[in-house]
């Protein structure tokens, strides 16, 4: 009988036996699921010692095979620096695509990002992936945070 690694560590993870999740994962850790979760282990440091290089690793295998949190927390990475060098055109990348569906907090980061001028976006996409952000949740912190420091109103 065959161990799906995936199923035995959300399970353990679930129960919070971070550990016991990692190893189920790290077996199959080219499974894009598998791949996230170890992402998420390692950025929280459960189960394992906190390493943001080996977080930014995982996620990026996860996001290259089109899971949508994976494309946020990679693009997040790279745009910030955890355990990566700093690299916008991978950031916008993988925040691109995940914004393409919706995704808020990667509508916000890629604001950001075109909003400093970095990576071929403009103010006025900045502008117009803000505004559809608060158009759906009008109190985000981080959508009025951008909105106000880069003055998007005036775009």
């Amino acid at each position: 009988m065959s161990v799906n690694y995936y199923n035995a560590g959300m399970n353990a993870f679930e129960s919070g036996n971070y550990k016991e999740a990692f190893d189920f994962l790290i077996q199959d850790d080219q499974d894009p699921r598998c791949a996230f979760a170890l992402g998420v282990l390692y950025y929280n440091g459960q189960g394992v010692e906190r390493n943001f290089k080996l977080s930014t690793k995982y996620y990026t295998i996860a996001a290259d095979a089109g899971i949508v949190p994976a494309q946020v927390s990679a693009g997040f990475a790279y745009a910030n620096a955890m355990g990566v060098p700093e690299d916008f055109d991978k950031a916008v990348h993988y925040l691109k695509k995940a914004a393409a569906v919706g995704e808020a907090a990667a509508q916000v980061t890629l604001a950001e990002i075109y909003a400093k001028g970095y990576e071929g976006g403009s103010i006025k996409e900045a502008a117009e992936l803000i505004r559809n952000v608060l158009a759906q949740a009008p109190n985000s912190e981080e959508a009025q945070d951008v909105y106000s420091r880069y003055q998007l109103h005036l775009y």
